[in-house]
């Protein structure tokens, strides 16, 4: 009996090395952007700055903490909506997605707590050991005071979730993962615009729908496999989930995007413009490409692989890491947005 829990408990290699592929395809998705958009960390040659490495250090920890809040997300979604048992006592994958949500969440506060100080220091142009010196300023940096509220946000749910035991108790932390990932996306573009509300509103949507996606599609992979008997059941509500967030994503993304690039045109009517001939209109696109790609491929193999789907074979596996696949790419591409001015 104890041999056959912990099998259970263990982490098959084939799911190790999808998410280390997935961190991967991110990382460099990130960096290929970031260069081919040249808006890649550069050392500006001062005098008492914080350095290239530090400026660096930003989109590193951006994407930690994205995939961080991915993974608790997931994890929130499949103890609260994928496994859910009515409200009830959850199950042991309840328990297990909970824990799980709760160490992610360890890790996205930590890298919203990094990110304060790494902010601080290139938007103040201060070393990071410097920064003692300059504490009223940074702490008078909007960016600044989102990431610190949300890791303070993110710790109250590591702590608070560790040990819940109902999916209605996992539900309260669902809503304070919601509420933690808002104050970074309404500071995410330039203050004193017209286009500001409407772009930062559809990005807190566009945020929560793409964490809800991919998060429970990683969720799926996790837990779901758990239960050969349950997983057509946990298949079938993840793909509820997917279809609505895949649309808000769509949506939101492109009244983001557009908003964003009338901010910086001065006006509606230059968005197509700026789509083509600025660095973030270029990023935009090849984000709406992976996009598009990944829900008519995803759509096809789906198709193709339903009854090995519902049994969990090989082709459920095909098409759910080549989901993991793509969206990691957009992942990556999302981080690199965001450093793109």
């Amino acid at each position: 009996m104890t041999g056959t829990r912990a099998a259970r408990h263990r982490m098959p290699g084939r799911l190790l090395l999808g998410g280390a592929s997935a961190v991967l395809v991110a990382s460099l998705a990130m960096v290929v952007a970031l260069f081919a958009a040249g808006s890649e960390p550069r050392d500006i040659g001062g005098i008492g700055g914080p350095g290239q490495l530090v400026n660096w250090l930003l989109p590193l920890l951006r994407m930690i903490s994205t995939l961080a809040t991915v993974g608790c997300a997931g994890a929130l979604l499949a103890a609260v909506v994928l496994l859910r048992v009515d409200g009830g006592p959850l199950g042991v994958q309840g328990r297990r997605a909970v824990r799980d949500a709760s160490n992610s969440a360890i890790i996205w506060a930590a890298c919203a707590f990094a990110g304060a100080i790494v902010t601080a220091a290139i938007l103040l142009d201060t070393p990071v050991d410097l920064l003692r010196l300059r504490l009223d300023d940074a702490l008078g940096i909007p960016e600044v005071k989102s990431l610190l509220i949300t890791g303070i946000l993110v710790v109250a749910l590591a702590v608070g979730i560790r040990r819940v035991q109902t999916s209605s108790a996992a539900g309260l932390g669902v809503v304070v993962a919601i509420t933690a990932l808002i104050p970074t996306a309404v500071t995410a573009y330039p203050r004193n615009e017209s286009y500001v509300v409407i772009a930062g509103a559809a990005l807190v949507i566009h945020v929560i729908a793409a964490t809800s996606w991919i998060g429970g599609l990683a969720a799926l992979v996790r837990y779901g496999r758990a239960s050969r008997g349950g997983l057509p059941l946990v298949l079938q509500r993840f793909n509820q989930v997917a279809l609505i967030s895949s649309i808000a994503v769509l949506l939101s993304g492109l009244l983001s995007g557009a908003g964003r690039l009338a901010a910086k045109g001065g006006g509606w009517e230059s968005v197509p413009d700026a789509l083509t001939e600025d660095s973030y209109g270029a990023l935009l696109l090849a984000k709406v490409a992976a996009f598009l790609i990944l829900v008519v491929a995803a759509g096809l193999q789906r198709s193709r692989a339903r009854g090995n789907l519902l049994e969990g074979g090989r082709g459920f596996w095909q098409v759910v890491g080549f989901e993991l696949v793509i969206m990691a790419l957009t992942l990556g591409l999302s981080v690199a947005l965001s450093q793109t001015i």
